[in-house]
């Protein structure tokens, strides 16, 4: 009873160091790494892949730190698929607040869709343009070239298609944007299913809320879906519908036998 409360004592106090750590660290970096790395690169795709690969490094590192400090463990399976720099659409449930830290940690070349707000941030802002990260509000004809530039250039590009959290219990339930730009721009979808047990940084848990024991988290990393046996559909619409039936059959099927 004694270690189990001293346990949870040190994952609390060690879980407020990594959130100080992250943030704190984040906001250190940005103004001073990143602006260094664009000065002395070439714009373009170099800078952008020096900045990408620099925020891999940062969360591989922060990753590791997690699990020396005994906060979290994590067991993948899979990392080779994520690391060969073609580029995909990285499709994911979303059950903590680390799942983007834990993908972007496994690829040196990870694309994300961003909000207007992190990409005009004081403090992260330098961060997020630099690594090329594509705006949320973005004309739809926009978002869609700079998406297909990202591929062509041999990014992946994280997408959670739940929009937000999962609440545990629930099934997955997805938008159907990822499939649009799936079947619009005819790419590979690379399926990463994710759990936590027990759960901790949920939707709506405040990062004090420590779980009874130390939360394993598995990442498991699927076959590649290839879209265009899809496009044979009269409209496009039914072919972005099926995707996300398919999708959400795979993870429910996955996450129901704790195959992650």
């Amino acid at each position: 009873m004694l270690t189990s409360c001293l346990d949870k004592l040190w994952r609390r106090a060690a879980t407020g160091f990594a959130f100080a750590f992250l943030f704190g660290g984040g906001a250190i970096l940005a103004p001073t790494v990143f602006p260094l790395v664009a000065l002395t690169s070439p714009a373009g795709a170099v800078r952008r892949q020096r900045c990408q690969h620099l925020v891999h490094l940062i969360f591989r590192f922060y990753i590791r730190m997690l699990r020396v400090l005994r906060v979290i463990n994590v067991e993948v399976e899979g990392a080779e698929r994520l690391r060969d720099g073609r580029g995909k659409l990285v499709v994911a449930n979303h059950p903590s607040l680390l799942d983007v830290v834990l993908l972007m940690a496994l690829m040196p070349r990870a694309q994300c869709i961003v909000k207007k707000e992190l990409w005009e941030s004081r403090w992260l802002g330098g961060m997020v343009r630099g690594a090329g990260y594509i705006r949320n509000d973005l004309d739809p004809e926009a978002l869609l070239d700079a998406c297909r530039a990202a591929l062509e250039a041999g990014d992946g590009i994280i997408i959670f298609p739940e929009g937000t959290r999962t609440v545990p219990g629930e099934p997955v339930r997805f938008r159907r944007g990822f499939a649009n730009l799936a079947t619009l721009l005819e790419a590979e979808v690379q399926p990463v299913t994710i759990t936590c047990d027990p759960p901790t940084l949920i939707k709506g848990e405040k990062w004090w809320m420590i779980p009874p024991r130390r939360p394993i988290f598995r990442v498991m990393v699927g076959d590649r879906l290839d879209v265009t046996g899809l496009l044979g559909y009269q409209y496009r619409s039914l072919a972005a519908r099926k995707l996300v039936r398919s999708l959400e059959d795979y993870f429910a099927e996955r996450l129901a036998d704790g195959k992650a």
